[in-house]
């Protein structure tokens, strides 16, 4: 009788997290499905132009997307940034927060020669974020009697690239960059199942460990000091992912099930790629990308409510970049920024499209020398396209702190 029902509320679980929840915190409900929220660059900077930097030249930030852009920074750098994440789930009679904060990676760039559009660059950097929690009321019927309990829901961990990167300019417009990553991490998912009255407990986790290598190329190509025009491609081979699944099941104080699968699988790696133009207005820049990628042969945490599809992403910015000099006066080193998103998804929920719209505005000041603060904010709105479904309204906060210095000086040429 116990396993029958545990067995039953878990079939009420399979359904996912969204439809449902009573109570969350922690993150987007969203980021149970796939691979969990995407995290395709880092640094404020481009978080304050919603993430435009394709086409997108600047003074001093470390450009992971298209590698060919790193050779235009004078000074090698070193930068950390951190994350904040404040969503607002809504449907029907819910109205829910949650929130969460990370670490968002560091980066290392060393600027060797300027004239040539020489350097590289060593980082690890996030890929995806798994974060939610959600708690749901269960209730099923046996042999007429009407059997209530509850699912405790949470997903944690992500995957994340140990990455390399190296940019050289081939002609005076021309410069390529080429990068390569390692792709790793964890996705955790558990869930606590309880009947009411005497009845069992069911705990169960299944953690998928991936693991992958990703190939980057990038371009940028700059016909006259006012106008560039970038482009990139990121693709991968299989993956490979270890799949533990463990279950353990309990009745007064006393363990009846207690058991654990581990398997390997293969997946194949997303393809992602995109163009990007900038033009100087002024003293500062215009910048607009698109950004598509392919993920349907991923085969990671399949669920029956869910699927991989394909994504598309397009934003613009404008950034007022403050003067790099050392010596210039105080409020003319500090630089403004705004932008604008529209992005569908990569994954699909109940055969429909999510659709996520945001805006984001940011500033940077110096902390003395080279020393740079970078911190911007973004604001959206996360929109399913099935019936029922939960939106969400999301607040992001970043900061990235980078210091720079002249390592290589530069050598007479004939």
């Amino acid at each position: 009788m116990r396993v029958t029902v545990v067995a039953l509320a878990l079939a009420l679980v399979l359904g996912g997290v969204i439809t449902t929840p009573l109570h969350a915190q922690g993150g987007s409900n969203y980021s149970s499905l796939g691979i969990g929220d995407l995290r395709p660059w880092v640094g404020a900077q481009y978080d304050a132009l919603s993430g435009t930097q394709i086409g997108m030249p600047t003074p001093y930030g470390i450009n992971m997307v298209n590698p060919s852009l790193m050779g235009l920074c004078p000074t090698t750098r070193i930068q950390a940034s951190y994350r904040f994440n404040q969503h607002i789930n809504q449907a029907p009679s819910v109205n829910l927060a949650q929130n969460n904060g990370n670490f968002d990676g560091v980066v290392a760039m060393f600027s060797v020669d300027t004239a040539k559009g020489f350097a590289f660059s060593l980082a690890i950097t996030p890929f995806s974020r798994v974060a939610y929690m959600v708690q749901r009321s269960l209730s099923t019927e046996v042999d007429g009697t009407t059997i209530t309990g509850s699912s405790l829901q949470q997903g944690e961990g992500g995957t994340s690239q140990a990455q390399f990167a190296a940019s050289v300019k081939l002609l005076p417009t021309l410069r390529v960059g080429l990068g390569i990553g390692a792709m790793f991490g964890l996705l955790s998912y558990t869930d606590n199942v309880s009947a009411n009255g005497d009845y069992s407990k069911v705990y169960s986790k299944l953690t998928n460990d991936v693991r992958g290598l990703l190939y980057r190329a990038g371009a940028y190509w700059e016909p006259s000091s006012t106008l560039g025009v970038g482009a990139f491609a990121t693709a991968g081979g299989d993956g490979s992912s270890y799949i533990t699944r463990r279950a353990v099941g309990s009745a007064s104080g006393s363990v009846y099930l207690d058991t654990t699968t581990i398997t390997e699988t293969t997946t194949q790696l997303p393809m992602q790629y995109g163009v990007g133009a900038s033009g100087r207005i002024g003293s500062g820049r215009l910048g607009a990308d698109v950004m598509m990628s392919d993920y349907t042969g991923m085969t990671i945490n399949p669920r029956p409510d869910a699927a991989y599809t394909t994504g598309l992403r397009a934003s613009v910015g404008y950034a007022a970049f403050g003067s790099q000099h050392p010596n210039a006066e105080y409020a003319d080193r500090i630089g403004w920024y705004l932008g604008a998103c529209y992005e569908k998804l990569y994954v699909t929920y109940k055969g429909a499209n999510i659709y996520e719209y945001s805006g984001s505005t940011g500033i940077s000041f110096p902390l003395g020398g080279n020393a740079m603060v970078d911190a911007a904010v973004s604001l959206g709105i996360r929109q399913p396209q099935a019936d029922g479904a939960m939106q969400e309204l999301f607040g992001r906060l970043f900061v990235s702190v980078s210091i720079g210095e002249i390592w290589f000086k530069p050598f007479a040429r004939d």
